[in-house]
């Protein structure tokens, strides 16, 4: 994907009061270990109510239809790392009064991954920028919040390469 902008989405980072907001689209996808696994989405704004949700236990949904995919609205918080780190860790905080992303983090047991994309309220469908294969780590909840930490692979800590050359991997050298 490219990294360049939409003009609109230019227009509206250097615009003094935003007519048309930037909306973060959150995608939590569990472990394929975690029986029934699932994907969660949800988005830190909303432009239309959402159909086919609403069941006797829980109210009307509200949320951003991107690409055919409902993401409901959830209030949330996300810091992004400082230049400083060595590994960039960002943090991001899940206010779910709702209920909805409980169940899934009580049970997994490896880091779920996390894919972030930034929208435009005005043309969902179009992703500005995205970051993708990021994994959902210290996770910490309690009644009304979950709180993790957003980790890219740290490539730096790889070895390389990655085989030695033995007879074992590379038999025609010998």
């Amino acid at each position: 994907m490219s990294r360049s902008f939409s003009a609109g989405a230019i227009q509206q980072f250097y615009a003094r009061e935003a007519d048309d907001p930037l909306i973060l689209l959150v995608t939590i996808t569990a472990p394929s270990d975690v029986p029934g696994s699932d994907v969660l989405r949800f988005a830190n704004g909303w432009t239309t109510r959402l159909t086919g949700l609403e069941t006797d236990a829980t109210v009307t949904a509200y949320g951003v239809v991107s690409r055919s995919e409902n993401y409901v609205f959830l209030p949330m918080e996300i810091t992004l790392p400082s230049e400083d780190d060595a590994a960039p860790r960002a943090q991001i905080t899940l206010h779910d009064v709702t209920r909805e992303a409980m169940p899934l983090i009580r049970s997994v047991t490896s880091a779920p991954t996390v894919k972030l994309e930034l929208v435009l309220a005005s043309d969902p469908d179009t992703v500005e920028l995205a970051f993708d294969g990021l994994n959902m780590t210290a996770i910490s909840y309690n009644r009304d919040t979950i709180a993790a930490q957003l980790v890219a692979e740290n490539l730096a800590l790889e070895p390389f390469p990655a085989h030695t050359f033995t007879p074992a991997y590379f038999p025609g050298l010998f």
